[in-house]
């Protein structure tokens, strides 16, 4: 920069006292100079940033509002002022390194900047590991629709919904590790299966569902790329793949020991994996469409356990305009076909696309579940006799392998489109127009996914009330408290009564006695719970027990105070009796929140 300001220094110098050109071409010449440098200057900063830029303004877009202050409650993220500090037991140690990071993070960050941190980035790396890992032709941008679609899809969209970022961000992690498995096959690499390596290690702190079938989909890269090999003789490849593939395997299992050993140690796992039976996978099954049956509606990405529910209703979905939602996922679909087409004939893809195309096609059938089709019966005989698979009771997730699929084909469609329209005129035009009409398709497909979730959800505080409850119960050292209402998801009025889950034990400075019981089906409160909690919630749920021996439980459990909110008074079926009584003492009383103390306990004696 600077020995380009100097020769335009020197240029105007001579210009202006050397008489050697008239003054019209001196400011041409100037003019010139000056803009040739400044497109030299863009076109360096997008070679270099282009791709960080893109992700960046994309995750401003699709976040929009989500990223004003305040926290994002949904269904199952729940942020507040506390993160617990992890606990390294079970199959929960997986997940510890992550957990524990963010934790420490709490101590420097307040709760809702944490939360911004996750949800932007989350969105940054679905839209840049996309652009920086597409294995294939990057000659015509294909990249760009790849990462739009990989971010912009209806699996993303009810996922975020549900609040399950945690799954979204190992979703994310999931194209990279397939584009190093991609690589890996044509170089033979260490770096490449190195890479894959370690996302697929960073997969396992996120998610040990998705996870697993990316070790699913690891063994069975390994068995068909070593069967090729002996088919065609290439002994000597064969060699290579193996050993480093091998080596990376061994690897993977000595580094996963930190929560393996945890998982088999404890018996807790053994409880809740063996409990999961004909209750979870029909009160988690795939959902289906009127229109399209469940696998109509899983190939479409949706599917989604909760679109049973009443909770559903609460948000837009493009299937309720069918002419959008048809159209464009004609035009995806079509994208998706032209890709899997032109790779089975181009001989250079002919090999990757075949593997993406079987993992795709197991992803729909594993993704369907339960639900009411042809490969019921596959799924009920994986659950009964394949130990590990019952804990895939939400089998929709397999949909994020699907979505991969979709993804990578489609970047194949774009580039053979754009291929074929370069032989028109003007070719420029044309090629990128092709481009730009693919990449508005998933936000036809998915409009409600961008600019916060179309607006259905805003960032909110927590009310004063409940800071008021939480400086009481922060004088108590010993602080234990049971949660009215008893639901571990409700609507709460300030979040503008989305059922959320529970969000106390993430506000308040106080052990909290919540209920777990999700209320789905037939399932209740998971297995391995501790008899005192068991005695709470039956005194909690039954309006016909006596007051007086609901305190003694609650005294018995040292329980010193009772936080009731009036979310679900109107609709709650419980109704608490015992909360009229003259063992409790009311602390405080507010519309929207209520302090009692056990037995006259006070925290200030």
């Amino acid at each position: 920069m600077f020995k380009m300001v100097t020769l335009i220094a020197i240029d105007i110098y001579f210009c202006h006292y050397g008489n050697i050109i008239t003054n019209s071409r001196c400011k041409n010449y100037i003019l010139t100079r000056l803009t040739q440098y400044s497109m030299n200057k863009i076109i360096y900063v997008m070679n270099k940033w282009g791709y960080s830029l893109f992700a960046a303004v994309g995750a401003c877009i699709l976040l929009w509002q989500l990223l004003l202050p305040g926290y994002v409650l949904t269904l199952d993220m729940v942020f507040g002022p506390h993160v617990q500090a992890p606990v390294f037991s079970g199959l929960g140690a997986a997940a510890f390194p992550r957990a524990y990071l963010l934790y420490l993070m709490s101590f420097a960050l307040s709760g809702w900047i944490l939360q911004k941190i996750i949800l932007f980035s989350l969105f940054f790396f679905a839209l840049y590991l996309p652009l920086r890992f597409y294995p294939f032709d990057r000659r015509y941008h294909a990249e760009y629709f790849v990462a739009l679609f990989y971010a912009i899809n209806p699996f993303v969209y009810e996922r975020l919904l549900a609040g399950q970022w945690t799954i979204l961000y190992a979703y994310v992690f999931l194209f990279p590790f397939a584009a190093c498995l991609v690589r890996f096959y044509s170089d033979m690499s260490w770096r490449s299966i190195c890479q894959a390596f370690i996302w697929l290690a960073l997969i396992a702190t996120l998610s040990l569902h998705l996870f697993a079938m990316a070790v699913i989909v690891l063994v069975f890269f390994i068995l068909a790329v070593a069967v090729r090999m002996l088919l065609c003789k290439e002994f000597h490849v064969l060699k290579t793949f193996l050993y480093r593939t091998c080596g990376i395997l061994a690897l993977l299992c000595v580094v996963s020991l930190y929560w393996v050993i945890p998982a088999f140690v404890s018996t807790s796992h053994v409880s809740v994996v063996d409990t999961f039976g004909a209750a979870h996978w029909d009160a988690f099954r795939t959902a289906g469409d009127t229109r399209l049956g469940t696998v109509g509606n899983v190939a479409s990405l949706y599917g989604f356990w909760g679109e049973h529910e009443e909770w559903s209703t609460y948000f837009a979905s493009t299937k309720q305009t069918p002419w959008l939602w048809l159209l464009s996922g004609a035009a995806l679909a079509a994208i998706v076909v032209v890709g899997l087409t032109g790779g089975l004939r181009d001989r250079r893809t002919r090999a990757v696309v075949v593997g993406i195309f079987a993992v795709g096609c197991a992803a729909l059938v594993f993704s369907v579940g339960v639900g009411d089709s042809i490969f019921r019966g596959l799924n009920m005989w994986l659950f009964e006799n394949v130990g590990f698979w019952r804990g895939f009771r939400d089998t929709q997730k397999w949909s994020a392998l699907l979505a991969l699929t979709y993804s990578l084909l489609g970047g194949l469609g774009v580039t053979y489109i754009a291929r074929y329209a370069e032989g028109l005129r003007p070719r420029r035009f044309i090629v990128l127009a092709v481009l730009f009409v693919a990449c508005a398709f998933p936000f036809l497909y998915t409009p409600t996914l961008p600019f916060g979730l179309a607006g259905q959800i805003h960032p909110v505080m927590y009310p004063a009330a409940w800071a008021e409850v939480n400086a009481i119960l922060k004088q108590d050292p010993e602080c234990k408290a049971v949660f009215l209402p008893w639901h571990l998801y409700y609507e709460l009025e300030f979040n503008d009564k989305h059922l959320t889950a529970n969000p106390a034990s993430k506000y308040f400075d106080c052990t909290i006695i919540s209920s777990a019981d999700a209320e789905i089906g037939g399932v209740g409160y998971p297995s391995g719970m501790s008899k005192e909690y068991e005695s709470i919630s039956e005194a909690m749920t039954s309006n016909m027990a006596d007051p007086e021996d609901v305190i003694r439980i609650l005294t018995n459990s040292d329980v010193h105070y009772i936080i009731f909110t009036a979310d679900e008074d109107y609709r709650d079926t419980f109704r608490y009796p015992f909360l009229r009584t003259s063992s409790l003492k009311r602390v405080i009383d507010t519309p929207s929140i209520a302090l009692y103390s056990v037995m006259g306990y006070d925290s200030h004696h």
